[in-house]
């Protein structure tokens, strides 16, 4: 017999409305999802998810660094179908971003500092797909260096 029904009769009004408001808070099954294909087979998800991460391929990310004690002005970052001109980076500080080369790429900086125009020429070998992360640091010599590596993240 229905609890509810039976806290009517014996009496208990306090006990018969509570049981009405946790009747009501119940969740009630979704029409059809005891059937869909994805209740069935949970694999599903966890392939479609899987397939989901792996196939995004951000586009490379840059930093560039400056570890030289001369403000670099006039910088210009470029590379197989793109050329970036980068805010001035006094010494300490670096800059981050994305970019999305033309195909497989090195990388060149161009700058101005201590009253020299600096060119590093062509370095290192990224893709655009691929989650490559490159990083240039600018020495206290003025030289530049290049690390590519490639991140899951």
């Amino acid at each position: 017999m229905n609890l509810l029904l039976i806290a009517s009769l014996i009496g208990f009004p306090l006990l018969s409305t509570a049981l009405q408001i946790m009747q009501r808070l119940t969740p009630r099954p979704i029409p059809g999802w005891a059937t869909h294909p994805m209740k069935q087979h949970p694999s599903l998800i966890t392939l479609g998810l899987a397939t989901a991460l792996c196939s995004c391929s951000p586009a490379p990310r840059i930093t560039v660094k400056n570890d030289s004690p001369h403000t670099l002005s006039n910088l210009v970052v470029s590379g197989a179908g793109f050329s970036e001109r980068l805010p001035t980076l006094d010494p300490g500080a670096q800059h981050r971003w994305t970019v999305t080369p033309g195909g497989e790429s090195s990388l060149g900086l161009r700058f101005d500092a201590a009253q020299r125009t600096m060119d590093s020429g062509k370095q290192g070998y990224f893709e655009p797909k691929g989650r490559y992360r490159i990083e240039a640091v600018v020495h206290p010599d003025l030289n530049v260096s290049l690390t590519t590596k490639t991140s899951w993240f």
